[in-house]
């Protein structure tokens, strides 16, 4: 499928991260990882069980999988957004 460009970003900095697998409804195997601070690097399994619940979610709801062999997440405290 097409993809919007704003789906993909460049960050750099001190980040630390946690990371996982998602294993679709066909079998693949997605790597997944989140990425904060390292002061918050503690909290990121909250975000990871969520993520992962989202894609089933996804699944289950719309009958589509995620079709990339990544997905990555930042969380960090401050940052500067906009169009």
């Amino acid at each position: 499928f097409p993809k919007p460009s704003y789906l993909f970003c460049c960050v750099a900095g001190n980040l630390g991260h946690i990371q996982d697998t998602f294993t679709t409804a066909s079998g693949r195997k997605v790597d997944l990882a989140i990425f904060s601070e390292p002061h918050n690097v503690h909290k990121l399994q909250y975000a990871m069980d969520s993520l992962k619940a989202s894609m089933k979610w996804d699944e289950d709801k719309f009958g589509l999988e995620y079709d990339l062999d990544i997905y990555n997440v930042v969380a960090v405290d401050d940052f500067n957004m906009g169009a």
